[in-house]
């Protein structure tokens, strides 16, 4: 046993000394979801980045001055230029995401964007065309796609048959932006992604103070789905509840850090058998982020999914075996749905 220990210890160091990256790779932006939640990915996996592209000479010329082997500019022109770069990470204010992701592409240059990649359906399949005639790749930051329980979930639910779901998707006030495409694309996409095209049933809408919810009913092919969407809770207590009904058992997903399983219960002559032979009922933990042992696996970056999503687009540029799950493409019915909810009233 201790030598199977060692051997596992040495494989886990190996793999990360043997991981390396030959392109050079840009980011465009430094706000503070770059700051907090990608750099920190990026460094981890020692990708090589050459430049950061900011607004002010002010802000290049800090980084010039406290980053080696980092340039600061304001010259997103020159770097699309320079035949080095391999990637561009995009994270800026979304209504510039478009122009930058598709001046990016129309240079060849592999391309991730922070969500959303642009505004509106013309602007996406804009972005699809130019994808096509660049030969190139453009993964969207929809990190949700790629989280531990997402994937867990995804599997388990492709076999067996989905009767119903209820998502609650709660969070305080959100003033600075467009809670639609900043803040609701995200269970919205997740519900696309895991149990395919929703069709809505109807949309109800309440709001006070600027802020707004939203209660959905809505049909994926034989099920249901009843979705509440708000800002009029706290930014303290923020929510993500998924409850999933299906012909083996209920899963329960809560804010990506833990996935649970209850199997249904069996049934003899149309009977519940829990009715004859009372037993307590077993939960099954698939996937509880445990904070005790600071491994990578439990890391929140890694669990959220911005760890999957940034190795995906860095293996990608690199001709790594691997598979986008947040293509451009994919998200023609994310936006189908975010145009129909904002339509609603």
């Amino acid at each position: 046993m201790e030598n199977i220990v060692k051997l596992l210890k040495k494989i886990r160091k190996q793999n990360m000394l043997l991981r390396s990256y030959s392109g050079s790779y840009a980011f465009v932006g430094i706000g503070s979801h770059s700051v907090n939640n990608l750099y920190p990915v990026l460094h981890y996996l020692d990708v090589p980045l050459k430049y950061i592209v900011v607004k002010s000479q002010k802000t290049a010329k800090l980084i010039n001055e406290n980053r080696t082997n980092i340039e600061g500019t304001t010259d997103y022109d020159r770097v699309l230029a320079d035949p080095e770069i391999k990637g561009v990470l995009i994270c800026v204010q979304p209504d510039s995401h478009y122009e930058l992701v598709k001046k990016a592409l129309q240079h060849e240059k592999n391309v991730f964007v922070e969500k959303p990649p642009c505004c509106n359906e013309n602007e996406l399949r804009d972005l699809i065309e130019t994808e096509r005639i660049a030969k190139k790749n453009c993964l969207v930051g929809l990190q949700k796609r790629y989280s531990t329980c997402t994937s867990l979930l995804k599997k388990a639910i492709a076999e067996s048959d989905l009767i119903s779901y209820n998502y609650r998707f709660v969070v305080g006030n959100y003033p600075e932006g467009d809670p639609y495409w900043d803040l609701f694309i995200h269970p919205v996409d997740l519900a696309t992604f895991i149990f395919g095209e929703m069709q809505l049933v109807s949309v109800v809408k309440t709001g006070r103070a600027g802020a707004i919810s939203l209660f959905i009913q809505a049909r994926q092919g034989q099920a249901i789905a009843s979705i509440e969407l708000s800002t009029q809770y706290s930014w303290n207590n923020p929510c993500e509840h998924l409850i999933v009904n299906t012909s083996k058992g209920v899963y329960t997903l809560r804010n990506h850090r833990l996935l649970d399983f209850r199997p249904a219960p069996g049934v003899l002559f149309s009977i519940p058998k829990e009715k004859i032979f009372p037993s307590s009922s077993q939960t099954v933990h698939l996937f509880d982020g445990n904070s005790f042992l600071p491994v990578v696996e439990n890391n929140e970056l890694m669990m959220q999914g911005f760890y999957r999503e940034l190795k995906c687009f860095v293996d990608i540029c690199e001709n790594k075996r691997t598979i986008n799950q947040s293509t451009l493409a994919s998200l023609i019915p994310t936006f189908d749905l975010l145009a129909d909810l904002k339509t609603q009233f």
